[in-house]
């Protein structure tokens, strides 16, 4: 009997590529404009950034970068280049950002039945809980486990470079999910068991009693059965075009793909892998819990 659900996010509940490439050249695009800089040097300052952090969604990338030594004084920065680069990011997250055919449809089911639905998510804590709030997510997850979140980036006598709008949306809780979040240490990021291990804990279900699904043969379905769970294999969230690949590649860290997109990284080993269970859509779980539950 299946009494918890642990899944992953990008790649799973929706697709991370397909967002995140279209909205981070919609920045480098604006960056452009308000600069005049050279494509290939904006993307390559920003990369180096993206690096840094190990995420494309690092929020305060401008301001981290060379492009703000160019130009190092806040206000006016933060006025003609960082705001109309944010608002660039954020209609084209709005645009390209969108659940999964049948995600939304299944938590829905399975809030109805009872069945607690938790994420694991390698992803930093300020996007997830970003996305999860876009896309409603947060009213149907129980929980969300994710990696540490961002600070406020400093200048070296400490001042905040960032503008007072945004420091204040951040203290009145605007960003935040509404359901619980916690931040794992960064050495249980998967493949490591531990945050698989510790949410069973926490939700006081056993292993062979949790259902977990995700994009990633080598980072969602072989943690799944070191811990004894059910494995559920989205390959619905690896069919990722050769062109979104090659555009990642442009303005993404290895890294990064590494981490949030690991599923276009396993190559020939989904040819000889055998997870136990293959989704071609989200919606698929409920016959396997229900199949759970005819054998229990």
């Amino acid at each position: 009997m299946i009494r918890l659900v642990v899944t992953d996010m990008d790649g799973t509940l929706y697709s991370w590529i397909d967002y995140i490439v279209p909205a981070v050249e919609a920045l480098v695009g604006s960056v452009e404009r308000s600069t005049e800089w050279p494509r290939i040097k904006i993307v390559q300052a920003l990369k180096k950034v993206y690096a840094k952090y190990e995420s494309n969604e690092y929020p305060f990338v401008l301001q981290e970068s060379e492009i703000f030594e160019a130009f190092p004084e806040f206000g006016s920065f933060d006025k003609l280049i960082i705001e109309p680069a944010r608002i660039a990011f954020k209609d084209a997250r709005k645009k390209y950002l969108q659940p999964y055919p049948g995600v939304m449809e299944t938590l829905g089911k399975l809030k109805q039945r009872g069945i607690p639905v938790v994420a694991l998510t390698d992803a930093p804590r300020n996007p997830v809980e970003l996305r999860a709030k876009m896309l409603k997510l947060d009213q149907y997850l129980d929980a969300i486990y994710c990696l540490p979140g961002f600070e406020f980036p400093k200048s070296d006598v400490g001042e905040k470079k960032i503008s007072r709008h945004i420091e204040q949306k951040e203290q009145q809780g605007e960003y935040r999910a509404a359901c619980k979040v916690t931040e794992l240490p960064r050495d249980y990021e998967k493949p490591n068991p531990l945050g698989l291990r510790r949410i069973c804990e926490e939700m006081g279900v056993s292993p062979t009693e949790t259902l977990v699904v995700g994009d990633a043969l080598k980072k969602d379905v072989a943690v799944a059965r070191e811990v004894g769970a059910v494995d559920c294999w989205a390959e619905y969230g690896t069919y990722i075009s050769l062109e979104y690949k090659e555009r990642l590649e442009i303005i993404s860290a290895p890294a990064i793909t590494k981490r949030h997109a690991a599923s276009i990284l396993d190559g020939d080993a989904r040819k000889n892998a055998r997870p136990t269970h293959r989704l071609s859509n989200f919606e698929q779980i409920l016959r396997i819990i229900d199949g759970a539950s005819d054998r229990s």
